[in-house]
């Protein structure tokens, strides 16, 4: 079997073409369990969740999945360019399973989560009873201690490799024995666990947790639906980056371009850009405040708008958050509850796109970002707070499909 055919990235990344090229590239890829199609006659006894877990089991059954004859956990390295630029970076880390805990106490997230994708994920979760795609997250490893163990593993001789058809290389090692067990666990003990992509799996995961206790109250707490797949990574890998996420804005009623400008002159310094270059040249400046590009049919500018001097709130320095509260808020009437809907916010990380969608008069406008930093992110986190849907994009995202983890109450969680 050729691996890297029947792999895919996560659901949330998979566009309508990604998934019929999914569909047609490998009858056993992992898109027919993660983002599977929707059909005119599915009925709540034959739908993509019901097909997803007769392929889960089919695929058990058959040998297609293998389970592991005894304890294991994994490093993953990921390979890869970085986009715009001939920079070759690796970005290394653990595939395991957590324990399951509320947000806010050793598991921090920093994004807001919308009721429609958990709904769809939670119904997933509970027709294949299992972790189709690890959470990724960021662990702190001042000692070095877990990169010595990963790094270790490295050196022997990998499971198997990947390399995608965008050059991506994924490889991914065993990691076996009480004593490399231990050492990850003891290093990574103390740690707080940072969400950086996966908030949505995981929320969804202390569901079906939750659910499956009062289901099987009997169940002893290392049951395999008491933790949940992830994969960490250390907050100072060197391969670690996040891409920026921009804004696509339709079907909003009455938006007039050249009118928002206009009110945003009082509070933002504007700048007319001439062309697309200029424009993308612009939102790499380095700029004492919030820096957002707007691409409309009326023309293309930037948006200087200044950090709120009078609160320490980390999620202020951001410029997502900028947008949101000044523009989508204050300007358009986007509250988040509106914004849950998905009406009239779509998300891309190519402004080529987006500007492309709005030259067709296929979109009202565009909204460019610059990244947040790691630093940003995590000060976040910290202090509790939460940014709006898609600000970060962690790049590159994990392969679904190069590891599951089934949840039945009947399995037992290896802990140490």
């Amino acid at each position: 079997m050729d691996l890297a055919q029947v792999v895919a990235p996560p659901y949330d990344v998979i566009t309508a073409d990604d998934q019929r090229r999914y569909y047609r590239q490998d009858p056993r890829n992992v898109v027919r369990l993660i983002a599977g199609e929707v059909r005119a006659s599915d009925h709540p006894g034959d739908n993509k969740y019901s097909r997803a877990a007769g392929f889960f089991a089919e695929w058990l059954r058959t040998g297609v999945l293998k389970s592991e004859p005894s304890p294991c956990l994994y490093t993953y390295r990921q390979t890869f360019t970085v986009p715009g630029s001939e920079e070759v970076r690796s970005r290394t880390g653990l595939l395991c399973v957590v324990e399951l805990e509320p947000l806010g106490t050793s598991v921090l997230g920093h994004e807001r989560t919308h009721a429609r994708p958990k709904a769809d994920r939670l119904s997933l979760t509970q027709a294949v009873e299992a972790n189709l795609s690890p959470v990724f997250a960021l662990y702190e490893d001042p000692s070095g201690a877990v990169r010595n163990v990963l790094h270790a593993t490295a050196e022997r001789t990998p499971r198997f490799t990947i390399t995608t058809e965008g050059g991506e290389g994924h490889t991914v090692w065993c990691v076996r024995g009480t004593e490399e067990f231990q050492a990850l666990a003891t290093a990574l003990q103390p740690s707080t666990l940072f969400i950086a992509d996966g908030h949505h799996r995981y929320e969804t995961a202390l569901n079906f947790r939750n659910r499956q206790r009062l289901a099987h109250p009997q169940a002893p707490p290392d049951a395999a639906f008491n933790f949940v797949l992830m994969l960490l990574v250390a907050t100072d890998d060197p391969g670690l980056m996040i891409l920026p996420t921009h804004r696509l804005l339709r079907g909003l009623n009455g938006f007039d371009a050249r009118a928002l400008i206009e009110r945003l002159r009082g509070r933002a310094t504007v700048r007319e850009m001439h062309d697309r270059r200029s424009l993308l040249a612009a939102m790499e400046a380095e700029v004492a405040g919030h820096r957002i590009g707007f691409a409309s049919a009326a023309g293309l500018w930037t948006l200087d708008l200044p950090r709120v001097a009078e609160t320490d709130s980390p999620e202020s320095a951001l410029d997502v958050v900028a947008l949101h509260r000044e523009v989508f808020e204050r300007e358009l009437g986007l509250h988040e509850g509106i914004l849950d809907s998905e009406l009239h916010l779509s998300y891309s990380r190519n402004p080529g796109y987006l500007m492309d969608q709005v030259d067709r008069r296929q979109a009202q406008a565009a909204f460019l970002l610059r990244p947040p930093r790691i630093s940003d992110v995590l000060a976040v986190a910290r202090a509790g707070e939460v940014m709006p849907q898609k600000s970060t994009y962690f790049y590159p995202k994990p392969l679904s499909g190069v590891v599951f983890n089934p949840l039945s109450p009947a399995i037992r969680i290896h802990t140490v």
